[in-house]
């Protein structure tokens, strides 16, 4: 039988109940949340100190606010990739470029600013996060004027749609994989994606519309329509042998990955930044085939 009980012990279990009810209130709240379709309602102006946030050694910090499939690739810097975003100065949250108005935008990842191409090496298709880059990762002391001032630190939200790694299927070229063509020239090429089976095969009369890069073997790149972020048309008669070969083989929305031995490019000469004797890859996509007499007219259409 229990004896007379204290006044001070039920305050003690009173007071040890309420805060046990604080506790399990608290595990029910919802964890802080980033609304995925207006990150910068929530993380603008930049919370340095917020759970979540990460900075990397080079002043690049980063909020994830939505994941992809964990098994999708990361885009190393000579990588293409296909992105949204809305950039916005850090200082004001005012906008200074964006691309959901219009459509995504497409490059290659060591072509922007070094805390783009840290960062979305972070990242996988279908992830989205919010960056804050620091003005010596971005356009620097200088910045880029008018539209990006001097030492301007800037904030990023960023959706990555695509990672395009077409050069890591031939880096070094894979002249035994089953999947290489190779032609009585010499010529040798990987099939990407195929367009229609039906559609015209240029003569060398015609015009083409391709997009494509060419490297050299120690990876440089000496020319690229991506990079210039617009299509080329060609007469295919008045290319090198290499181009002409593989043109009259290709269909419109066709992609392909194309090697030329020296003889089908430049030769012994050379020509500008390509050396002598040297042995090219291409990316090629070609986009559209017209026939001579439309020289004067519109280009060929892309293929949708």
């Amino acid at each position: 039988m229990l004896g007379p009980q204290k006044p001070e012990l039920f305050q003690m279990i009173r007071l040890g109940l309420a805060a046990l009810a604080v506790v399990a209130v608290t595990a029910c709240q919802p964890a802080f949340q980033v609304d995925a379709a207006d990150p910068y309602a929530t993380l603008y102006p930049w919370k340095a100190d917020l759970e979540g946030v990460k900075t990397t050694e080079s002043g690049l910090s980063y909020y994830v606010v939505a994941r992809g499939p964990e098994d999708g690739p990361s885009p190393q810097p000579t990588d293409r990739v296909k992105v949204n975003y809305d950039g916005r100065f850090a200082a004001d949250g005012k906008q200074f470029d964006e691309s959901y108005s219009s459509e995504p935008a497409t490059f290659r990842l060591n072509q922007v600013i070094a805390g783009w191409t840290e960062g979305l090496q972070l990242m996988k298709p279908g992830d989205q996060f919010m960056f804050n880059i620091p003005y010596d990762l971005a356009y620097g002391e200088m910045g880029r004027p008018p539209a990006i001032p001097a030492k301007s630190d800037l904030m990023f939200r960023v959706e990555l749609l695509d990672v395009i790694q077409t050069w890591s299927l031939v880096t070094p070229w894979p002249t035994d994989s089953a999947k290489v063509t190779r032609t009585a020239s010499g010529l040798e090429y990987l099939v990407v994606s195929s367009g229609d089976p039906s559609g015209a095969t240029a003569t060398t009369d015609d015009f083409v519309m391709v997009n494509y890069e060419g490297r050299l073997d120690d990876g440089e790149v000496f020319d690229s329509s991506f990079d210039r972020g617009r299509p080329a048309t060609f007469p295919v008669g008045d290319l090198i042998p290499g181009w002409v070969e593989f043109l009259t083989l290709m269909k419109p929305g066709d992609h392909w990955m194309v090697r030329l031995p020296s003889d089908l490019a430049y030769g012994a000469e050379g020509n500008g930044r390509i050396p002598p004797n040297s042995p090219l890859t291409f990316e090629v996509e070609l986009m559209g085939v017209a026939p001579a007499s439309a020289v004067n007219a519109p280009p060929p259409q892309p293929v949708q």
